[in-house]
């Protein structure tokens, strides 16, 4: 793949992962956005459904849908916030924590099928450049 850019590279990476991923959670009933959202979720909770759209790279309406279908199997749960008004909060129920547990070993082998050419501290190394490049989104927005 010489010559190919780097946007081109970030690109082909990412659809790489994203069906490999997919088709690794086709046997869990969660889709990579359901998990994509549940982890941030578990990470960051208390996010707006607007703030959880953005860090999840989706539209509002896209993620509505998707806290909706979450919801609706106990996964999350939406709050009123501290501060009143009709923006809801979103919060990991105990099932949803245990979903991830239940579905770290399938993330793990598509990852492993993706980038399992690279030694671990290659991998180490690959993992410290993005979250160092994704750092350039957690300052040109409200992440």
């Amino acid at each position: 793949m010489a010559g190919h850019t780097t946007s081109y590279l970030i690109g082909r990476t990412s659809r790489v992962m994203l069906v490999t991923l997919t088709q690794a959670l086709e046997r869990s009933g969660v889709t990579v956005m359901e998990l994509t959202a549940l982890s941030v979720i578990a990470d960051r909770p208390g996010l707006s459904n607007a703030r959880l759209a953005r860090r999840s790279l989706v539209s509002p309406q896209a993620m509505h849908k998707i806290v909706s279908a979450l919801e609706e199997r106990g996964l999350v749960e939406r709050r009123s916030g501290p501060n009143g008004g009709r923006a809801l909060d979103t919060y990991i129920t105990p099932a949803g924590e245990q979903l991830l547990v239940e579905i770290e070993p399938l993330r793990r082998e598509a990852e492993d099928q993706v980038l399992g050419e690279l030694d671990p501290s290659d991998r180490a190394e690959f993992n410290r450049l993005l979250r160092l490049v994704a750092r350039v989104g957690d300052r040109s927005a409200d992440w």
